[in-house]
């Protein structure tokens, strides 16, 4: 069967169309919250339809109500109680699926990526904020419903605002703006310096970061390993908490792979509990990168009953 899937987040909706595992077609939409959610999705949706498509699988970062597709709220997306299944369901005439888009991305690694062949899996995604999922015995945990939103666990008091309205969330020391900030920061602190030229007068973003400390720029190369050293400490207590097998970290920051990341496991096994006398679980980046969650919603789609339509 052929399927689609939506990944939305805070800065762009990424639209996959698959058959049989294997994606036919992508294509990546600009969003902000100057764009309604649904019409983002219409419009990613559209992009990628050749009518053949079956299913429907939207992936949304926010707290997602899946037994009946409704976004309850999203720090980085606009609206509240959204009814993205049934509204995508009226327009598309399709059978729809919804989950928050790190479910989705679990799901896409636990189904055909990195995560293949383990049972207690943590995902983190590193984009605009952070997100997580969490499987158990090889199946998606919700909990009550809501499970893995440690983006917005508190690890400072008096911290950073942020995009929940709290202060001192994780994410605001881990995440794509956090790295931009801490760039801007040295920018405006230093307009002369080297990273003021390589990054030049355009917009900042994390990925941009990324790259001038991947071409030897020394100054992007501390700040990303110190959001890296953040995101392993964060890390050292999921593994407190949850002992996983793996953890993967995706999302558009995270999938840039051991810029990020090397600094990350170094921090993890020197902060666990019990220290040298544990192993630290696996940390690989995600296998299908940032497709991760749009891929995921597709083969959620695939086990949707055709009788359902949100």
């Amino acid at each position: 069967m052929t399927t689609i899937g939506i990944d939305l987040g805070g800065t762009k909706a990424f639209a996959v169309r698959v058959e049989g595992g294997q994606v036919l077609a992508t294509e990546r939409i600009a969003f902000d919250r100057s764009m309604a959610t649904l019409d983002a999705i219409y419009a990613a949706i559209e992009a990628v339809a050749d009518g053949s498509e079956t299913a429907i699988g939207v992936g949304v970062a926010g707290l997602v109500r899946t037994s009946d597709g409704v976004l309850v709220w999203g720090p980085h997306v606009p609206g509240s109680q959204v009814p993205v299944a049934r509204s995508v369901a009226a327009r598309f005439d399709l059978p729809v699926v919804v989950d928050n888009d790190a479910n989705a991305a679990l799901h896409a690694e636990l189904q055909s990526g990195v995560a293949i062949g383990y049972s207690n899996v943590l995902l983190v995604t590193l984009g605009t904020g952070i997100g997580g999922a969490i499987a158990i015995d090889g199946q998606i945990y919700r909990g009550a419903g809501f499970a893995g939103e440690w983006g917005h666990v508190r690890i400072e008091g008096g911290g950073l605002l942020c995009d929940c309205g709290r202060r001192g969330c994780w994410e605001t020391r881990a995440s794509g703006p956090a790295l931009a900030r801490l760039a801007r920061d040295v920018v405006t602190a230093n307009p002369d310096s080297s990273l003021a030229r390589v990054l030049g007068a355009g917009y900042l973003t994390g990925e941009s970061v990324v790259a001038a400390a991947d071409s030897g720029d020394e100054t992007a190369r501390a700040l990303v390993t110190e959001v890296g050293r953040s995101l392993g400490q964060g890390l050292a207590d999921l593994t407190a908490i949850f002992d996983p097998d793996l953890i993967v970290v995706g999302g558009g920051l995270g999938s840039v792979g051991e810029s990020i990341i090397g600094p990350a496991r170094r921090v993890l096994a020197d902060s666990l509990h019990g220290g040298s006398l544990r192993v630290p679980p696996t940390v690989q980046v995600a296998m299908l990168g940032p497709a991760a969650g749009a891929v995921g919603a597709a083969l959620l789609a695939e086990g949707e009953p055709s009788e359902h339509h949100g």
